[in-house]
């Protein structure tokens, strides 16, 4: 029976050829027009939806505590799904779901506007590999030197490295994800994320216009539980692990890159806030390492442990963090030291984190519609440096 990747991949490259498109690898070049498209929706439009939902209500139309639940209710969906979905278990595989755990998860981050499922976990696997170094998609410290430099790397790292070409999957980011590819759950959901997306958007105006049985509630509904919603969660709160705990905050972990622990986001972002703490340890599906640290999705992913749901959840090293500790640095002196044989370490074990994802995928699949939020690139302009320890599959 012929392999379902190969073929798609296959009839892509013949549709591409005789499209007469030019290709970047096995990417057409024509994708560019929709991926801005979809960067410009993605920037923008969450953003007017908020705006449009507060002058409603400054021109009395208030949200009710219908809106208000819908929206607090969709934000948990989407959080979950990406944080302990798309982060925990699909980027960095730090516990095995039951299989309907790890559909449910998939599904429910989809709804979140953050991209597709391997789409997402690919460029996180590739941020881990290059952190703060060439190649790293949303690193702010490549900019150049000076507060100029600065400001555009702190836009790039929040929201702007969805625009570039090399960032969101010109690239390559295929080889980061071969394992995801190979799972047929996971690749039916993420190619079929507009719809998920769409359903997001949907369920809270379909709730709300019942509820209110006009189609203004249906419009309320879509505005807070839809696109207020996602403003909310990526622009103000989760996307700040990009900008944020890159620059503010401590450092208790000597970690090859500038990540921190930054305290006042780890509700908002269910302790993926404590940053440094996961560079220092990427495989464990657990962020807070000190008891005092709230770490909720830490605490779910406990929960479907003692539930039977989810099987070989991964704990902090603690030998591990015991040593990067013992070389922690100030921040003032973050990114002004030598290589150490600590860094050398720390990058070792992040590269770690992604199990060897490095691989060159030997499918694709691809759809010249849609961009290359769902076009896999084999070609990569990154440095070339594979992981330098590779776990098996059934760590």
């Amino acid at each position: 029976m012929p392999d379902p990747i190969e073929t798609a991949a296959t009839m892509d490259r013949a549709s591409a050829a005789q499209s007469g498109d030019a290709q970047v690898g096995h990417a057409p070049v024509g994708g560019r027009g929709v991926d801005r498209i979809l960067a410009a929706i993605v920037t923008f439009v969450p953003p007017l939806g908020a705006i449009a939902a507060v002058v409603l209500w400054l021109e009395g139309y208030a949200p009710g505590w219908t809106e208000l639940g819908l929206m607090l209710a969709m934000h948990a969906i989407a959080l979950i799904g990406v944080e302990v979905g798309f982060h925990r278990l699909f980027a960095h595989r730090s516990f095995e779901p039951h299989r309907a755990i790890k559909i449910a998860l998939a599904m429910m981050g989809s709804t979140a506007f953050q991209g597709p499922v391997i789409w997402w976990a690919s460029i996180h696997r590739k941020h881990h590999q290059f952190s703060d170094q060439p190649g790293d998609p949303h690193s702010m410290y490549l900019s150049g030197p000076g507060w100029m430099a600065r400001v555009r790397g702190a836009v790039h790292s929040h929201i702007g490295w969805i625009w570039s070409a090399q960032s969101v999957g010109r690239g390559g980011f295929a080889k980061y994800a071969k394992d995801l590819y190979r799972d047929p759950d996971v690749l039916a959901i993420h190619m079929n994320y507009l719809r998920y997306l769409l359903l997001g958007m949907a369920i809270p105006a379909l709730i709300a216009g019942l509820v209110h049985m006009s189609w203004t509630g249906a419009l309320l509904g879509f505005l807070w539980g839809g696109l207020a919603r996602v403003f909310v969660m990526n622009h103000l709160t989760y996307w700040c692990i990009n900008s944020v705990t890159h620059a503010l905050g401590r450092r208790p972990y000597k970690t090859r890159d500038r990540s921190t622990n930054f305290a006042l986001l780890c509700i908002p972002t269910l302790g993926q806030s404590w940053h440094n703490n996961h560079h220092a340890d990427p495989s464990s599906a657990l962020m807070n390492h000190r008891w005092w640290q709230l770490d909720l999705g830490g605490l779910l992913i406990r929960g479907f442990a003692r539930a039977g749901l989810i099987d070989n959840m991964r704990r902090p090293n603690r030998e591990r963090l015991r040593h990067l500790e013992s070389q922690t640095v100030t921040e003032s002196q973050t990114g002004t030291e030598s290589q150490t044989g600590a860094e050398s370490l720390a990058g070792g074990q992040e590269q770690a984190g992604i199990k060897g994802f490095s691989e060159t995928a030997d499918h694709a699949v691809r759809s010249d519609d849609l961009g290359t939020l769902f076009v896999p690139d084999e070609q990569d302009s990154a440095p070339s440096r594979e992981p330098s320890n590779k776990r098996t599959q059934a760590q």
